[in-house]
């Protein structure tokens, strides 16, 4: 992989690309950083967030002299920090926060002792309760967690039942599809969110919602539907976990002010000229300035995913700066491909690269390409792109 990446980036700073593609020397050498981070992030030979960072020193050294401006790194640095990078930091904190006072434990608990008994109940409640956590934390974590309150309801059912299955394969989804409500749910949706604010039709906290909401919610019934018929369960009630939840005190209670209020900023919040990155000051000032989580808890937030996404920010700069973004449109021939031919062919495409790679690299490269598409609707192809990573 890395031999592969080299030759890449050799092949275009030797100029043996822009003759025989009709490159302008700029989107020559981006051509060469998008094909290096391309080989990198899909054999991964080194670390995601390292090909982030190698994304943005290529950018830096080679560029700025092609833009004939050199203070044309400063857009490059602006996007690998910015925004979207203190959204996510802000979505991490609140997670932390919530994992450290129990809520989310607090929250299944609840649910689950009001879902009853039966193997479908269990299963739906289990489901809801993945999804909502993975709305607001980590889906890993989310997952995690899930599985750990669902190791006892599996030890009380024999080997061969079908709700062990369903159970577990309900989880492993639900924590997936968690991640397609909201724009901090996961970072395709935010690396994406970035790309629209700069074509100026983002949808905002609640637009997004009101697309991503709905279609989770019917993934959500297919899924159960499916898993009913595919795996049933011949117990008629699950043996649920009595262990008493975690008490809510003043710790708690202060997670829960927080956490409504940062939603509300992220809703609300552009009524008011705050960026959503700027909400997302409210927990990490909140959490840290109260110890309720100290610096130990800062050094083990997912810091590679902020600077992946980062990467992946900084490399649409670059191909869109440098023109490559046009010149890659030019070449696909979509003035005469229906729209839905399109939009399937991406949602195809997103799905095949983010199923054998990591979701945020994939949207990475995808996005690009289908900025630089002329004549099409840029905002409905980049919604489907991040839905389908």
């Amino acid at each position: 992989g890395i031999l592969l990446a080299g030759a890449a980036m050799f092949v275009a700073q030797r100029g043996w690309l822009a003759e025989p593609l009709g490159l302008t020397r700029a989107a020559e050498l981006t051509l060469g950083i998008a094909l290096t981070a391309a080989v990198l992030w899909v054999t991964e030979a080194v670390p995601l967030f390292v090909t982030s960072l190698v994304v943005l020193a290529l950018e830096l050294v080679l560029l700025p002299p092609q833009l004939g401006d050199s203070g044309s790194g400063a857009l490059f640095l602006n996007a690998f920090f910015s925004d979207v990078s203190l959204l996510f930091l802000g979505g991490f904190v609140l997670s932390a926060g919530i994992q450290r006072a129990g809520l989310d434990r607090l929250v299944s608990h609840q649910v689950m002792k009001r879902a009853g008994r039966s193997p479908t109940r269990v299963v739906v409640a289990m489901m809801a309760v993945t999804s909502l956590l993975g709305v607001w934390m980590s889906n890993t974590a989310a997952c995690a967690l899930m599985l750990g309150l669902g190791g006892g309801m599996l030890s009380r059912v024999s080997a061969g039942d079908g709700f062990r299955k369903a159970l577990l394969l309900g989880i492993a989804y639900s924590s997936n599809m968690g991640g397609l409500a909201t724009p901090v749910s996961s970072p395709p949706n935010a690396i994406v969110m970035r790309y629209l604010e700069a074509e100026g039709t983002a949808p905002g906290f609640a637009g997004w919602m009101s697309l991503a909401v709905p279609l989770l919610l019917v993934m959500q019934t297919l899924l159960v539907l499916y898993l009913g018929r595919r795996f049933p369960s011949g117990v008629k009630e699950i043996p649920l976990d009595e262990t008493p939840p975690p008490a809510f005190g003043a710790p708690q209670r202060v997670v829960l002010a927080v956490f409504l209020l940062t939603v509300l900023g992220w809703v609300f919040g552009q009524k008011v000229g705050l960026t959503s990155g700027t909400v997302a000051l409210l927990p990490v000032v909140v959490f840290f300035g109260t110890n309720l989580l100290r610096t130990a808890e800062l050094r083990t937030l997912p810091w590679d995913v902020v600077l992946l996404i980062g990467g992946g920010l900084s490399l649409g700069a670059a191909v869109d700066q440098s023109g490559l973004a046009s010149w890659a449109g030019a070449l696909l021939p979509v003035e005469h491909v229906s729209p839905f031919v399109l939009e399937g062919t991406v949602a195809v495409l997103a799905v095949v690269i983010s199923a054998v790679m990591s979701n945020t690299a994939a949207i990475n490269l995808i996005a690009p390409i289908v900025m630089g598409l002329p004549g099409v609707d840029h905002s409905r192809l980049l919604l489907i792109a991040a839905f389908a990573c």
